[in-house]
């Protein structure tokens, strides 16, 4: 049974019909009941309780509303760009690199957005005499145009003086707690450091996170708090402000140009 529930997935597939410019061998196209656009599918590896697979996404094409009964599954965004987003949150531009956890049954959907392919590879649990996925409803128009809301992401200024004898250090720690932060927290959207051109020990970071849970995952990683604790001693004085995004609608259009 166990074996049957993900294998009957893969059986109503259709063999690919066109080539597409993927990592990995795009074997398979998924049928239209399930998916909007052309989606290929290969399977690259399975067993009794794991199971990998290679998602590309032709532009403009998703998934389904849907969940994994009891399992859970990790997305890792190989190229382009993708969205994905959770029942009840928000939807959430990823790139090349971000990496997000599916917790098990929560009902999620994911696709490429509507200016890029974009290739995925997911690693899902087996769970015994469970089905793999359970499909639920095609997502709407309006779901999948609806913009990225910056409004509902946290945006400030950290203003920073730094004691001069200590400047050369905290630069160092500073650089390096913004790089990680940036290339391994998907919910970190930016870690921009200045620094004044009249006044050096002036440092002002551009800080927007996906969400409040986002920041609040921030503070715990091993980095942030390496950075934290290493130059308490070396700062001066510290401030950080929210603001608010005063054109909500031409902040959108930022995170949607390609680098």
């Amino acid at each position: 049974m166990k074996k049957a529930s993900y294998l009957l997935l893969f059986s109503i597939l259709l063999p690919a019909t066109m080539h597409a410019q993927t990592i990995f061998p795009a074997e398979l196209t998924a049928p239209s009941e399930y998916n909007t656009g052309t989606v290929h599918i290969s399977v690259l590896s399975r067993s009794d309780k794991q199971m990998t697979t290679n998602f590309f996404f032709e532009k403009g094409s998703h998934n389904s509303w849907h969940y994994h009964p009891d399992a859970t599954q990790v997305l890792m965004v190989l190229s382009g760009e993708a969205y994905y987003q959770e029942e009840g949150k928000p939807k959430r531009l990823l790139k090349k690199g971000d990496v997000v956890t599916a917790a098990p049954n929560v009902r999620h959907w994911n696709g490429s957005t509507p200016w890029s392919d974009a290739e995925c590879m997911t690693v899902s649990d087996i769970v015994p005499d469970k089905q793999h996925a359970v499909q639920l409803r095609k997502i709407t128009d309006e779901e999948f145009t609806e913009p990225i809301k910056p409004f509902d992401m946290i945006i400030r200024i950290a203003e920073i003086e730094v004691f001069p004898q200590y400047l050369k250090e905290y630069l160092e720690y500073a650089n390096e707690v913004d790089r990680l932060s940036v290339e391994r927290e998907p919910g970190v959207i930016c870690l921009f450091p200045m620094q004044s051109a009249e006044d050096s020990t002036q440092i002002r970071i551009l800080e927007i996170y996906a969400s409040e849970e986002a920041y609040q995952e921030h503070l715990t990683t091993e980095h942030f708090k390496k950075y934290k604790q290493g130059t308490l001693h070396m700062v001066k004085s510290l401030k950080l402000p929210n603001m608010n995004a005063l054109d909500s609608e031409t902040m959108s259009l930022i995170f949607k140009k390609k680098s």
